[in-house]
C-alpha cells in the first residue's frame, strides 16, 4: 500500500527544516528510513489481508461441499457451484477495496513527491499544475474507497484549525494553504479503512480457525486411528495460533497512520519535536517485527 511512503516522510523533513534549524540530520535520516520500512510492512500486510480473505472463503466452500455430500450421498450437487460463485464475489469485492486503497496511497505519495519538487523549484508553475491534477485524482479515489467500504465512512465534519508556520513561504506555502485540509482528510480515510480491514481480517481468521479445527483436528481425532499423533499435535498448534500477529499488525499500522497525520500537522505548524519523531520510529520498528518472514500464514 505504501511503497513510496518514505517520500511522504521526506517532505515532512523538508517542511520541518524550513521551520526549525535545530534538527539533527541523522535524526531525520532515521525517520525517513523508518517511513520506508513502514511502507513496505503495510504493503505486505494488505497482501496478506487479501490472501486471508480468499483462504477463509475457500474453507467455507469446502465446508458447504462436505455438508452437501453428507446429505446427498457422495454427490455435492449443482448448488455447490452457486455457493462458490457467491463467496468468490465477496473475495473480488475485498480485493477491489484493497487495490483501490493501494491506488489512493500511490496518489497521496505522488502528491508529497510533487511537494518536494515544489519546495526546490525555481519555476513552480508546472509543478503546481501537476499537484492540482494529483489532488483531483486523490479525491476521485477517495470517493471510490467510500463506495467500496463495507462500512459507512463519514467525511470529517470539520478539521481542527491548521495554522501554517510563518517561516513557510512561496509556492509551498500557497499549496499547503490551499490543500492542507484535503490531505488531512485523505490520510484519515486511509487510517479508517485500515481499521475496517483489521476487523474484517479478524473475522476471517476466526472463520479459518473454526473450520480448520473441525476439518484438520476434530475429524481426524474422531477417526479410528491417527496416522501420526505428533503431526496431529503440530497441526492443532498451527491452526489455533495462525495469523494472530497479522491482526495486531494491521491495527498498529492504522494507529501509525494516525500518528503520521499528527506529524504532518505538527510539521507545517512548526511544532514537530524529537519526541514525536522518535515515537514514530519506535512504533514502526515494533510493527515490522510483527511480520513473519515471507509472510507465512
Amino acid at each position: 500500500m505504501m511503497k513510496n511512503f518514505h517520500k511522504t516522510l521526506a517532505v515532512i523533513v523538508i517542511i520541518a527544516t524550513f521551520t526549525s534549524g535545530c534538527r539533527s540530520t541523522d535524526e531525520y535520516k532515521k525517520f525517513a528510513e523508518s517511513g520506508k520500512a513502514f511502507a513496505e510492512t503495510t504493503n505486505s500486510l494488505l497482501d496478506t489481508a487479501g490472501q486471508i480473505k480468499i483462504k477463509a472463503t475457500s474453507e467455507q466452500v469446502l465446508k458447504s461441499r462436505r455438508d452437501r455430500i453428507q446429505v446427498n450421498g457422495n454427490k455435492p450437487a449443482d448448488g455447490i457451484v452457486n455457493t462458490y460463485n457467491e463467496l468468490s464475489e465477496q473475495d473480488k469485492k475485498r480485493l477491489s477495496l484493497i487495490n483501490e486503497l493501494r491506488k489512493h496511497n500511490e496518489l497521496l505519495q505522488a502528491y508529497f513527491s510533487k511537494l518536494i519538487e515544489l519546495a526546490d523549484s525555481d519555476s513552480p508553475v508546472r509543478t503546481e499544475k501537476a499537484v492540482g491534477n494529483i489532488t483531483a485524482q486523490l479525491e476521485e479515489s477517495d470517493s471510490k474507497l467510500i463506495n467500496l467500504s463495507p462500512i459507512k465512512i463519514d467525511k470529517l465534519p470539520s478539521v481542527t484549525q491548521i495554522v501554517l508556520d510563518s517561516r513557510i513561504n512561496g509556492s509551498l506555502r500557497r499549496e499547503l494553504e490551499k490543500r492542507k485540509y484535503t490531505i488531512y482528510q485523505e490520510i484519515t480515510t486511509q487510517e479508517k479503512l485500515l481499521k475496517i480491514i483489521s476487523k474484517l481480517v479478524q473475522e476471517d481468521v476466526e472463520t479459518i480457525q473454526d473450520l480448520q479445527e473441525q476439518r484438520l483436528v476434530i475429524e481426524p481425532l474422531k477417526s479410528e486411528s491417527l496416522d501420526n499423533e505428533d503431526t496431529w499435535i503440530n497441526t492443532r498448534l498451527t491452526v489455533l495460533t495462525q495469523n494472530a500477529d497479522i491482526i495486531l499488525a494491521i491495527d498498529k499500522a492504522s494507529n501509525n497512520l494516525n500518528k503520521f497525520k499528527e506529524l504532518f500537522v505538527a510539521s507545517i505548524e512548526g511544532e514537530l519535536t524529537s519526541k514525536q519523531l522518535n515515537s514514530f520510529i519506535q512504533e514502526t520498528n515494533s510493527l515490522s517485527a510483527l511480520i513473519p518472514e515471507k509472510n507465512s500464514h
